[in-house]
């Protein structure tokens, strides 16, 4: 399921709904419209047969354990927040928005969940900190919420990536079930964050323009550098490329960045 789909289906429900406008920084694509998506989300999510007989080889079980470990940190095992120095000005500008925020990052803590299920399926131990996981709150904290929010775009995104390449190439159903689970997450999570951008390029706050969107793939090349130097060795063991885990990033990237304006292009030729 792709970010675009998860809004569709839910558009004809809700039509009709409308976003708040007393926010004194920030509103909020939709509130209602986003609440109701992730309340609905929690429904039909079969628990991945953990028990089931594991039949990887041992090399790659040592690798693959150790990088869902990190990504148990790092993808809600850590502050399930915002944590910007000024991250109020976003998550407190109305209840509404305290309560999706809240749901959001509760799904990131259910992803938290569903990988300490994969870590103790190979045999591993969650672990507290990591080398990235410092590096990645700590910008997550110092710039600014606008940044953050930026960053965890693109962290989801990229996440999308690294689940996909699991789930085509790993030979392991109940991981490849757990990755089938956090992508439906990830897809609303994207299209959440491109909602609330379109809002913004919508009343001239941001064009999305060439710098912009030269900014935004720098930053998405960044983080899924990254990730690839974390976890390339696990990834490659199941048989993914380094050229394959690329252009699957630059077509992620690039879709966002498309639909993005086509969104802001589409209401704007409405008003």
């Amino acid at each position: 399921m792709t970010s675009s789909n998860v809004v569709e289906n839910m558009q004809e429900s809700l039509a009709g709904t409308s976003a708040r406008t007393d926010a004194p920084k920030y509103e909020m694509a939709n509130p209602r419209f986003w609440i109701s998506h992730f309340h609905r989300n929690r429904q039909n999510r079969p628990e991945p047969k953990w028990d089931a007989p594991l039949s990887l080889p041992r090399s790659v079980v040592k690798l693959l354990v150790k990088s869902l470990e990190q990504y148990q940190l790092g993808d809600g095992g850590g502050p399930a927040s915002l944590t910007a120095w000024n991250a109020k000005s976003f998550r407190c500008c109305s209840a509404e928005s305290k309560e999706l925020v809240d749901l959001w990052f509760l799904e990131e803590k259910e992803h938290s969940r569903l990988l300490g299920g994969a870590v103790a399926r190979l045999g591993g131990t969650p672990i507290r900190e990591h080398w990235s996981f410092s590096v990645f709150c700590g910008v997550r904290r110092c710039i600014g919420v606008d940044f953050e929010l930026t960053v965890l775009l693109l962290t989801e995104i990229v996440s999308t990536i690294y689940y996909r390449l699991i789930q085509r190439h790993c030979q392991d159903e109940p991981i490849r079930a757990m990755c089938g689970l956090i992508m439906r997450d990830e897809a609303g999570h994207v299209a959440f964050h491109r909602a609330r951008m379109a809002l913004e390029g919508r009343k001239g706050k941001f064009t999305y323009g060439a710098i912009w969107k030269a900014g935004f793939f720098f930053l998405g090349y960044a983080a899924a550098t990254m990730l690839w130097v974390n976890h390339a060795p696990a990834l490659c063991a199941m048989g993914a490329t380094t050229q394959e885990f690329y252009s699957e990033i630059q077509k992620e990237i690039g879709d966002f960045v498309m639909d993005l304006r086509k969104e802001v292009a589409a209401e704007n030729a409405v008003a």
